[in-house]
């Protein structure tokens, strides 16, 4: 599987990378929002992981921006550090199809999401 992570920070993008790649799949990454699209048309991708705070937009508008287009049927994982009650506010009325907050994020917990999201793309 192809999966396509937006992030500003090197460490989440490292630390990412390192899950996607040890679980067997292919990595994709972006720091900018804006390059959503040219990335989509220049790659099949299955799983979308994106944290909230982007160098150019914020991540529930590069959510809203996705499903809005023809690419929608990709699920979209939220990695953030927001306290679940606050990003149940913030990202109200955005779909996203999980999340995981940071200070969960390993190897056993990664693989779970993808995992369930990956029988969905089949």
């Amino acid at each position: 599987m192809n999966i396509l992570h937006f992030e500003y920070s090197e460490f989440f993008r490292n630390y990412i990378r390192d899950l996607v790649e040890k679980s067997g799949h292919h990595y994709l990454c972006e720091t900018q929002g804006k390059s959503l699209f040219n990335t989509l048309a220049m790659h099949e991708v299955d799983i979308i992981i994106t944290g909230l705070e982007l160098s150019d937009m914020k991540g529930e508008e590069l959510i809203q921006q996705l499903q809005t287009s023809k690419f929608k049927h990709i699920p979209v994982v939220v990695v953030t550090s927001s306290a679940i009650d606050n990003l149940n506010a913030r990202l109200k009325g955005v779909h996203f199809d999980d999340f995981i907050l940071k200070e969960n994020l390993n190897f056993d917990s990664f693989t779970k999401c993808i995992d369930r999201l990956e029988d969905n793309v089949r």
